[in-house]
């Protein structure tokens, strides 16, 4: 029995920028009738999965517009685990939401963006300040930047948008990487959104938060490949 879902900040977002959009999205497998929470089809829906926990950090999804819509998004994911720990937003080059800087402006001092680790990035690493953002400024979480695209499209993000520039950046290093591939990942580096969050949660020391959201994104793909696979044989 599927269980009722709250409504969290990219529930809404998505729902503000069907709003706006002059036209639909389109995108592979779209006639699939789909959870409105997991967007997962019917019947490979993992809303049951979803446990709402209290985060160490504080997280600013800012999403790529391609992104937003995407079934196979896992940023939500961070979201659909941290709701009350998360705030989500699209990224524009010159039109920032205002909702968006004031809240970054208010975290002034205690807010981080999360590095993209491209290609593009290595070439200008030697202007990225590594920083190390492990203790709380009083009594608030830190609150972490999330740049939510492909690898290219963060980066795209990152460098430029003067806005961003001069927030404090954090770039896990390549130990940290290495260390979380051999305990949890298969493949080499080419990491999604929410597990880039989970090596940040596991780099600052918060590795049962890290563990959780791990966990959580192997079930989206398990369930990501059902319905694949379901909906290829459908077609049969």
């Amino acid at each position: 029995m599927k269980t009722a879902q709250n409504t969290h900040c990219v529930d809404i977002l998505r729902e503000q920028c069907k709003t706006e959009s002059k036209r639909p999205f389109i995108a592979r497998g779209s006639n699939a009738i789909r959870c409105s929470h997991c967007l997962m089809a019917e019947f490979a829906c993992f809303c049951h999965l979803r446990e709402s926990q209290a985060s160490p950090i504080e997280f600013i999804l800012l999403f790529h517009r391609d992104e937003i819509h995407k079934p196979t998004n896992s940023g939500r994911l961070i979201a659909d685990l941290f709701p009350d720990d998360t705030h989500a937003y699209l990224w524009s080059r010159t039109a920032p939401s205002q909702a968006l800087l004031d809240l970054i402006k208010s975290r002034q001092g205690n807010c981080t963006i999360l590095f993209p680790n491209t290609e593009t990035a290595q070439e200008q690493k030697r202007q990225v300040r590594s920083i190390a953002p492990s203790s709380n400024k009083g009594d608030e979480k830190h609150t972490f930047i999330i740049l939510d695209g492909t690898w290219k499209q963060a980066s795209k993000m990152f460098h430029q948008s003067k806005w961003l520039r001069d927030i404090p950046h954090f770039e896990i290093n390549s130990e940290a990487q290495r260390s979380f591939l051999v305990r949890h990942s298969s493949h080499q580096m080419q990491f999604a959104t929410a597990e880039v969050t989970a090596m940040l949660l596991d780099s600052l020391g918060h590795e049962q938060h890290s563990k959780l959201l791990l966990n959580y994104y192997q079930a989206f793909n398990e369930h990501c490949l059902i319905s694949r696979k379901r909906g290829n044989n459908e077609h049969l």
